[in-house]
């Protein structure tokens, strides 16, 4: 029943997502667990605070994946472009 509520929680984060976001909701969704539960110990007072820190990590998940497409190392400022080959009298192409 959690599990459910969690990927409808994930569901909703991907509506203001761009299109060619490559993270599915399932995925988000046990990232976001692993990352509750590993590190601290942290216990919820109630379910609606479970599920406000679920959507607090699914949010900061979908930050930093966005910041990494972003970034210089991964290429996120670069533009595809087209080569063609030209021959040239110099017998270098």
């Amino acid at each position: 029943m959690v599990y459910e509520e969690l990927r409808k929680l994930a569901a909703a984060k991907f509506v203001n997502e761009r299109p060619d976001q490559t993270l599915q909701a399932t995925a988000l969704v046990h990232e976001a667990y692993v990352r509750m539960v590993s590190g601290q110990q942290e216990t919820w007072e109630n379910r609606g605070h479970f599920f406000a820190a679920a959507a607090e990590a699914m949010r900061r998940i979908l930050v930093d994946q966005a910041r990494h497409k972003k970034s210089l190392k991964a290429g996120g400022d670069r533009k595809r472009v087209e080569l063609t080959l030209t021959s040239s009298s110099d017998g270098f192409a």
